[in-house]
């Protein structure tokens, strides 16, 4: 403004109207501000096309590693001999990044359905031990074959006994980690079971592998739908169809329903009494993670989910989780999980690492298991206003059991009953720089909005004052 370009009364003019309209931007931001950023910010929420959320939800919006750790068995020799019980020594970790991108999207709002494709490569510098250790396990083929045959009568049994020692079943098998891993490796048995083409023993390859032909695999996951939380943000990332249906086929009731959430969008307006349901597709069923505590990190307030003994419950403690028993199997006791239905039906199961949280049972029968709360179990830090997570750590271990069996040879003498592990699975990420710094300024949105306008109250009141005191001495 330039005085000598106007009067005397336009200047007072234009001093009252800057400062009653910097007054009126302060009453704003103050009164109404917290409300309209609020409904701003969640605008921004919902899943669509090119949204803000979609390009952080494509693809992986955080560095990501997929940490695996090997149990190798050290005495397979000694399986028969009374008063030494089978060693396990974990190997490892080996450490992959672990990129995943979803690709052919149908958008059907509220609805989208993808599938996952996960890349992952060796990060030698991130772990301890090379692909080319070797590591022996039991020889789960050979165990399933056993399990198989229980049911069945005598003359079938003595059948499926001569099969074994025949046709290349074993106690144990020794291979590289990366066999075990990605790589795959060739079973003589699984060979002669898949040349059978036998509906009644479901093996499609005579290779095998924990994750072969997974890598870079858009549909070993399934087929995913999830809501966007368009017009219902409290259902935005939850799960609603796997390969198509609400159910997965394993496990009747409530338990066979596909629900929570894959673990990468969560609904805002979390409530402390909520758990955090993550659906996990190879097991064909959800986990739940409990709060535990409040936290500050990074100037932000957040929650910590972990895992609990209600966790991996068969119904011991939380009666809804009964269904996850069938009756034609053996149900474990509470913290171990029944990982037969969705790997045919064969001898495995699904635990914490080392056995954390459950029965001593699992166990008492082997060495080298050495379980510890800090290491073991599961979380993840999620500020719980936008259901942003800050980090996260999950991790489960797969293990098969060994028993005697004195209709099969390979089996008859075993001196002790067991449960061997074989691998543990680890997930875990952290929230980068600058995703944390978006997710500040979202929290703080309102606060800085407020700040601002009280600033601006003042500036506008100061303004509006000289105005009037200069009106009213003619100056």
């Amino acid at each position: 403004m330039c005085c000598t370009c106007c009067s005397v009364r336009q200047q007072k003019i234009w001093v009252l109207t800057v400062g009653g309209l910097i007054l009126a931007l302060g009453l704003f931001l103050v009164s109404a501000w917290p409300a309209v950023s609020r409904h701003w910010i969640r605008s921004l929420l919902p899943l669509a096309p090119n949204s803000f959320i979609y390009r952080r939800w494509v693809t992986t919006p955080m560095p990501l590693y997929s940490t695996i750790y090997l149990f190798n068995w050290t005495n397979p020799e000694d399986l028969n001999t009374e008063g030494v019980k089978p060693n396990f020594e974990q190997l490892g970790p080996y450490t992959f990044s672990d990129f995943k991108v979803k690709e052919d999207l149908e958008w059907n709002q509220p609805e989208v359905t993808y599938f996952g494709k996960r890349t992952w490569h060796f990060l030698p510098e991130k772990s301890n031990g090379s692909l080319d250790d070797v590591v022996v396990a039991p020889h789960f083929p050979s165990l399933t074959a056993a399990l198989y045959s229980r049911p069945m009568r005598r003359v079938l049994r003595k059948v499926m006994n001569f099969a074994l020692n025949r046709e290349g079943g074993a106690t144990h098998m020794t291979n590289t980690a990366g066999q075990w891993l990605f790589d795959g490796y060739y079973d003589h048995l699984l060979d002669f079971v898949e040349q059978l083409h036998s509906p009644l023993l479901p093996v499609y390859s005579n290779t095998f592998g924990w994750f072969y032909e997974r890598n870079n695999s858009k549909t070993a996951e399934g087929n995913l739908t999830v809501h966007t939380g368009r017009g219902d943000l409290s259902q935005l990332g939850d799960l609603l169809l796997w390969n198509g249906l609400n159910t997965t086929g394993y496990y009747p009731g409530e338990c066979g329903k596909v629900n929570g959430s894959t673990g990468e969008l969560w609904s805002p307006d979390r409530k402390w009494s909520q758990p955090t349901s993550i659906f996990l597709s190879d097991a064909a069923r959800y986990l739940n993670l409990f709060p535990r505590e409040n936290l500050t990190i990074d100037n932000i307030d957040v929650w910590r989910y972990e895992s609990t003994n209600r966790t991996l419950d068969n119904g011991q403690l939380s009666p809804d989780t009964k269904c996850f028993c069938l009756e034609n199997r053996e149900c474990p006791r509470n913290g171990v999980l029944d990982y037969g239905p969705p790997t045919f039906d064969g001898p495995f199961y699904m635990s914490h690492p080392h056995f954390y949280l459950t029965d001593d049972l699992y166990r008492e029968n082997t060495t080298g298991l050495r379980p510890e709360q800090s290491e073991h179990g599961m979380f993840v830090i999620m500020e719980p206003t936008l259901g942003i997570p800050l980090s996260l750590s999950g991790q489960l271990m797969i293990s098969t059991k060994v028993v005697r069996d004195e209709a099969i040879d390979l089996f008859k003498d075993v001196a002790y009953d067991h449960y061997a592990p074989l691998f543990t699975m680890r997930i875990h990420a952290e929230l980068d720089d600058s995703l944390t710094s978006l997710l500040k300024l979202g929290l703080n949105a309102a606060i800085i909005g407020i700040y601002t306008g009280i600033g601006l109250l003042i500036l506008g009141m100061i303004l509006v004052a000289v105005g009037l005191f200069v009106t009213k001495n003619h100056k």
